[in-house]
């Protein structure tokens, strides 16, 4: 009896910290549906309050993108290493263009480098 019991209050605290959690997430004003791999929240991090998360989430995307493109062409026999660190400094110098009130992190920023460049076609194609 005692082990129902236990079963159905850990149902009830497990249904209460999911509740918790879409409420935290919701507070900050991120909604779930549009949270693609995380991105919209590594945006809010380094995005201040008067900063616009939808005007300018796209922005920065499409700045990060065009360096990682610009960077994959130019820069096609180079170590993903030295690419990476080539698109590192062209995307920060894209996005400082924008005038936000804080800079990205550099980690964050590698990690949306490496999402533009596995949505990239690929380029090394190996014949077979």
């Amino acid at each position: 009896m005692t082990q129902i019991v236990l079963q159905y209050v850990l149902v009830v605290l497990l249904v209460v910290g999911i509740a918790y959690f879409v409420y935290l997430i919701r507070d900050k004003g991120l909604n779930i549906s549009e949270d693609y791999f995380g991105i919209a929240r590594t945006l809010l991090d380094f995005l201040g309050s008067s900063d616009d998360i939808t005007a300018n989430g796209k922005s920065v995307l499409r700045a990060i993108s065009e360096a990682v493109n610009y960077v994959e062409v130019n820069y096609r026999d180079e170590d993903n290493r030295i690419k990476e660190e080539k698109a590192v400094i062209l995307a920060k110098e894209a996005i400082e263009t924008f005038n936000f009130e804080n800079s990205i992190p550099e980690e964050n920023l590698r990690q949306l480098i490496r999402l533009c460049a596995v949505f990239m076609p690929p380029t090394n194609k190996q014949d077979s």
